[in-house]
């Protein structure tokens, strides 16, 4: 055939192959957000588990200030780590990072199952949690965000979460049973298992595309994203506050009260997390992302105020609708905005301080509502807790108001 046929064989297969490229390329990002979502599933499961931690801590006789600073290391380890972790991710790929976690989770759970004394092996799991999580979710979060378009990217971070969110119901439910059944030594090499499952999973993922040379200077060059992503930074940080204050102090606040089990507030919080993500998923997509970020603010305030009263069976179950809802609308619209603002060539390491500044504020509840209450009290945190959600509502409710003003 001569030069001239060869040409016009070419011009009449190229769309052909093209579409034949594309149904595959298709096909592999299908089957990589499957398996991103399912070894998230597995890490999460053995990470949420943890959640009963502070049971055991009371259990060997400990207080809740020093609760609050075995569950805070984790955070201020993830704090420190996760900025560095999304930049070596757009440098080294995500696929390691995701090995590192959930190897880092495997171990500490491990760990855990021998610790029968209250002493600093605690805090040295709990780093090894923090660098598990650093290192699995910033790769994990970033890998999905590159799988779709900027239009749908709201509603993929959301159903991507899902495989998480299943785990705060069932992780915490399952394992009360696993400790009432078999103890905790079985209930900490169970959170093990999951985290290999989440290991070997994780190994499943194929052709994933590689960060430019370009990109990876500029990774590592600043650990310090760019100045415009700050509003997602500050409102993931008010989130982190809020949760943390509810989910570290729940199981001890809630025994204080009387109740035996707490298992109906995490289903109820994940239910309504999981329904509203699959309902109004694409909200932030159509409408922006402010506009669900606010409404998804007041939920958490009022939600984290219901525990000042609600500590009831019921009254769980109504908190744990409302922030879990909060949560369902709030953790996607701020993670796509993140995304948004961020240069395309430092994703991870935009998403990484957006997650630090989320454990941020989960570590200083850890810290300092731990201090509070033991001196006065549970109520006071939540009323401060709600009173921060508040007034960040109110604030960002002014500063768009003026900016419409402004137009």
């Amino acid at each position: 055939m001569n030069r001239l046929g060869k040409t016009q064989l070419a011009i009449l297969s190229g769309p052909t192959v093209q579409a034949r490229e594309s149904a595959v390329n298709d096909t592999i990002s299908s089957f990589n957000f499957f398996v991103a979502s399912l070894s998230n599933f597995f890490f999460f499961a053995s990470l949420n588990a943890f959640s009963l931690l502070p049971l055991y801590i009371k259990t060997l006789g400990g207080t809740e200030s020093q609760i609050g600073w075995v569950m805070g290391s984790y955070s201020l380890t993830a704090i420190l780590g996760q900025p560095l972790a999304g930049a070596l991710a757009d440098r080294f790929g995500r696929k390691r990072f995701l090995l590192l976690g959930s190897a880092s989770g495997m171990l500490a759970a491990i760990g855990f199952a021998y610790s029968t004394q209250l002493d600093a092996r605690f805090v040295l799991f709990r780093i090894l949690q923090g660098i598990a999580y650093s290192s699995f979710y910033i790769a994990n979060l970033t890998l999905v965000s590159e799988m779709v378009p900027s239009s749908r990217r709201g509603e993929a971070v959301g159903l991507f979460g899902i495989s998480g969110l299943i785990t705060i119901a069932l992780s915490p439910a399952i394992g009360e049973q696993v400790i009432h059944r078999a103890g905790y030594s079985a209930f900490f090499f169970a959170a093990a298992v999951a985290a290999a499952a989440c290991l070997l999973t994780s190994l499943a993922l194929r052709n994933l595309s590689s960060t430019p040379q370009a990109a990876v200077a500029s990774g590592l060059a600043s650990l310090i994203p760019s100045a415009r992503i700050l509003p997602p930074i500050l409102l993931a940080l008010v989130f982190g506050l809020a949760s943390g204050a509810v989910f570290v102090f729940l199981p001890t606040y809630a025994t204080q009260a009387g109740l035996s089990r707490i298992g109906g507030f995490y289903i109820a919080y994940s239910a309504a997390a999981i329904g509203i993500r699959l309902t109004c998923g694409r909200l932030s997509d159509r409408w922006g992302r402010q506009r669900v970020i606010l409404p998804a603010l007041l939920l958490m305030g009022s939600g984290t105020l219901g525990l000042v009263w609600l500590v009831s069976p019921v009254g769980l179950l109504v908190v744990g609708t409302l922030t879990g809802m909060a949560h369902g609308l709030l953790f996607p619209a701020l993670s796509a905005y993140t995304i948004d603002l961020a240069d395309s060539e430092g994703r991870g390491r935009a998403l990484g301080a957006f997650s630090t500044a989320m454990l941020l504020g989960h570590a200083l509840a850890s810290f300092t509502f731990g201090i509070i209450a033991e001196r006065f009290g549970y109520r006071l945190i939540y009323l401060l807790a709600s009173t921060i959600v508040m007034t960040t509502f109110m604030v960002l409710c002014r500063t768009r108001s003026r900016a419409q003003m402004l137009r």
